[in-house]
């Protein structure tokens, strides 16, 4: 049986969110790309799937943009949010090894989250004059409902949990790893009892393995 394998890995990802609300008929979403920083940790248990575990640092990003069609109908509401994850994989990992192709992994599982941090950018910009306006707030984790600011929302459930997809690449004789990552929020993050609001999002990486 093969050894603990430890590897690390970073790159980018987009953000794929997801948001309902009763109060919102026509917006658009738009994925934003963010940093990914993990540390993996594969425990064979048969000559093709391992265990994989380890702790990551995901950011994940996306910007919803929506027209108000009450009050100033010319003005353009853009809210971007940015927030911060230690996640924790559990995958089933197939692996396939090969002599001069190299080796390819192929692993699905639940990952739990933890929010750490984030922010909330809010702009308004009207189409008729072009005037702007911003600002910045810090994400509350565990906030209570109801608890928004105008035209967005800035309280979110700390803990997230979701569904995990990864497709590796490894070169042979060498250490070097390309990961394509998928992670499906399965969690409602919104407080609010109008709204639905779940992140996701799509990554690619490239990372060292200590085991050829």
């Amino acid at each position: 049986m093969a050894q603990v394998n430890i590897g690390a890995r970073t790159g980018m990802n987009a953000g794929l969110f997801e948001l309902k609300h009763t109060d919102l008929d026509k917006y658009d979403i738009t994925p934003r790309y963010n940093l990914i920083l993990n540390m993996d940790i594969d425990v064979p248990f048969s000559l093709i799937f391992s265990f994989r575990t380890g702790l990551g640092l995901v950011q994940k990003a996306a910007e919803i943009d929506r027209t108000l069609e009450m009050g100033s109908v010319d003005t353009v509401w853009s809210t971007l949010y940015r927030m911060s994850y230690l996640e924790v994989p559990l995958l089933l990992v197939a692996r396939a090894e090969t002599e001069r192709a190299g080796n390819f992994y192929f692993g699905i599982g639940p990952t739990l989250s933890l929010g750490v941090g984030g922010q909330v950018k809010l702009a308004a910009e009207s189409k008729n004059t072009n005037k702007q306006s911003e600002e910045d707030i810090k994400i509350v984790w565990n906030g209570k409902e109801g608890e928004t600011i105008q035209h967005g929302f800035y309280h979110f459930k700390r803990f997230d949990m979701g569904l995990g997809a990864i497709l590796a690449y490894q070169l042979p004789r060498s250490g070097l790893t390309f990961t394509l990552s998928y992670n499906k929020g399965l969690i409602d993050l919104a407080p609010d009892s109008k709204a639905e609001f779940r992140t996701s999002y799509v990554g690619l990486c490239i990372g060292f393995s200590m085991q050829n």
